[in-house]
């Protein structure tokens, strides 16, 4: 895959394609950031807006109990699917939209937190889910058979698993994609 295109699918969330602006995180976008501003950003700004939202965003949640056992895939499992050298002494591999992405233990901790909070959507029995697939907002609806988004709900895939968000979540998970994303 050119480099280019890495970068593109990088940046741009599935999900977020379709929106006004394109590529935007919805809480940036009311911001006022242009896609052009996003699309313009190096990987150190990505990181800085992460980190600022994501201390932000943990201490906002001192009182929930972030629990690893509600992930459907291990950092171990995840990287034999992409087959990616194992993860360094103190972090982990998740899977974000079909995107590997590589955590530190602040960055985990968010994801499980943003995961646990989620709605997990009812599928239709024995529907399996594809975890390496990077899908649309419409793709996840038809291919899952789910039901339609009310305003400010969004889709995405945890580690192997359906999750609907509401849209100050879905940026969270859709940041530390961006940020953390080791394809």
């Amino acid at each position: 895959i050119p480099d280019d295109e890495i970068i593109t699918y990088r940046n741009c969330p599935p999900g977020l394609a379709k929106k006004d602006p394109p590529c935007v995180p919805p809480g940036l976008a009311q911001q006022g950031v242009t896609y052009s501003e996003w699309a313009s950003y190096d990987q150190d700004r990505y990181d800085a807006i992460w980190v600022e939202r994501r201390d932000e965003w943990l201490s906002s949640q001192a009182e929930v109990d972030p629990d690893p056992e509600l992930l459907l895939l291990q950092s171990d499992q995840i990287a034999t699917l992409f087959d990616l050298d194992p993860a360094p002494e103190g972090e982990r591999y998740a899977l974000i939209d079909g995107l590997p992405v590589l955590l530190d233990q602040k960055d985990y901790t968010s994801l499980l937190l943003v995961n646990q909070i989620a709605d997990v959507p009812e599928l239709v029995a024995g529907a399996p889910i594809a975890p390496t697939a990077a899908l649309t907002q419409d793709e996840l609806i038809n291919l899952y058979r789910l039901p339609q988004l009310g305003d400010n709900e969004n889709y995405a895939v945890v580690n192997g698993q359906l999750v609907r968000l509401n849209d100050p979540n879905y940026e969270l998970l859709q940041m530390i994609r961006i940020a953390r994303a080791v394809l």
